[in-house]
């Protein structure tokens, strides 16, 4: 197995494939408001779309266990180019039409959720067990390059090129994609896909039985949720909550605290990636991110009346060591849950962790939306924090039961 040569190529695929991706996510609300003048179209509009990508990706997980997964993610990719290529076509000839972008938006989002599950899985098929914390990290490294790049360029594309420029740029970027998966190394595992068919049902029953079976992984999994639904919605509302509600600072300073966050996990992301660095532990890490919830909570109480930008600046120091730390806790856990997961459950597994987290983020924000009209901001951030140290606490006690057992 060459680790190096896999994992360059993988990576190289599913940025490309992140970039292409984020850019028609950054320009589709753009020309729906264009065109139909109204945010609450627009909203409605990303709701469906949402709504069944979450709910199929149990079912997705099973349908692709058995499948050759290098040509899944090139098929993947293939689809998008057709499916954007139709978008384009018509948008040429006929205009702007809601429902078929409608139609063409839902399709690529199933197809997105697929390709993720896809990637996730195939990981650790392609590059050797001890190396995939490495190559997780510079994995991490370039997603989030991505994700960094994408508005920014599919901003400038849209304003400067318009929408459909964007799109054929998508295009290419999907097909540079399917080529940089074509030259992976991947042998398919031909006694997975040589069992004898199951139901659905019953397959994906069995996804659920192997995580809550196997205790370490269950316990795992419950601190990744934990993660999703206390820690997640801090960019969507606890920091414009604490920085526009509670200190009532401009936007330009607002939009560094995200800034603050993205260096972060990009330095962490590059440490892991450094091959024999030297690792945080990831229980120390989980109880540092849960720390700087309290300390950002604590301090933003403080520090109100006595020294509004004394807090920003050291708000901004908070941002970066939680996106630094927060890395350190997903990347290794992503490994982790790559090397415990058979191979035969591992697009099962990716699917339900990502159906999951999918569901668990919105809830999250709507109890951190709840909290801060109920306390404030700083005060329901606060709170969040303390959570997070039960469950971790209770969660950790249980892991080491486990291992003594």
């Amino acid at each position: 197995m060459n680790s190096k040569r896999n994992g360059c190529f993988l990576i190289a695929s599913r940025f490309i494939n992140c970039l292409g991706s984020g850019i028609y996510n950054i320009c589709i609300p753009l020309y729906l408001l264009a065109n139909t003048h109204s945010v609450l179209t627009t909203s409605i509009f990303f709701s469906i779309i949402q709504i069944p990508a979450i709910v199929l990706l149990p079912f997705l997980g099973v349908w692709l266990e058995k499948k050759n997964l290098k040509h899944g993610l090139m098929l993947s990719n293939a689809l998008s180019v057709l499916l954007f290529t139709v978008l384009n076509v018509f948008l040429m000839t006929e205009g702007f039409h809601f429902y078929f972008l409608l139609g063409i938006s839902f399709l690529e989002k199933i197809n997105h959720s697929a390709f993720h599950v896809m990637s996730s899985s195939i990981f650790a098929r392609l590059i050797e067990k001890e190396e995939l914390v490495q190559w997780n990290g510079i994995h991490s490294v370039f997603d989030n390059i991505a994700h960094l790049l994408a508005p920014a360029l599919g901003a400038i594309l849209y304003a400067q090129a318009g929408f459909a420029c964007a799109i054929w740029l998508n295009i290419v970027s999907y097909v540079l994609s399917i080529a940089l998966t074509a030259l992976l190394t991947y042998k398919h595992n031909k006694h997975i896909a040589a069992t004898k068919p199951q139901p659905y049902r019953l397959r994906l029953k069995e996804g659920f039985q192997f995580i809550l079976k196997n205790k370490q992984i269950f316990y795992l999994f419950i601190l990744i949720m934990t993660l999703n639904f206390l820690v997640s919605p801090t960019e969507e509302v606890f920091s414009p909550g604490i920085m526009k509600t509670v200190y009532h600072f401009n936007d330009s300073l607002y939009g560094w605290t995200a800034s603050a966050v993205s260096a972060g996990v990009i330095l962490a992301s590059i440490i892991l990636g450094i091959k024999n660095s030297k690792k945080l532990s990831m229980k120390t890490c989980f109880y540092v991110q849960a720390w700087l919830m309290i300390v950002t909570g604590v301090c933003s109480i403080l520090l109100i009346k006595i020294s509004p930008y004394g807090f920003y600046a050291l708000y901004l120091a908070l941002c970066f060591l939680s996106g630094y730390f927060s890395t350190f806790v997903n990347v290794p856990l992503t490994a982790q849950f790559q090397l415990m997961v058979d191979e035969e459950y591992q697009t099962r597994f990716f699917s339900i962790l990502s159906f999951s987290s999918n569901l668990m983020i919105p809830l999250g924000t709507l109890f951190a939306g709840l909290m801060s009209d109920l306390l404030r901001s700083d005060v329901a951030y606060l709170f969040n924090g303390f959570l997070m140290i039960l469950v971790l606490i209770l969660v950790f006690r249980k892991l080491i039961s486990e291992k003594v057992n």
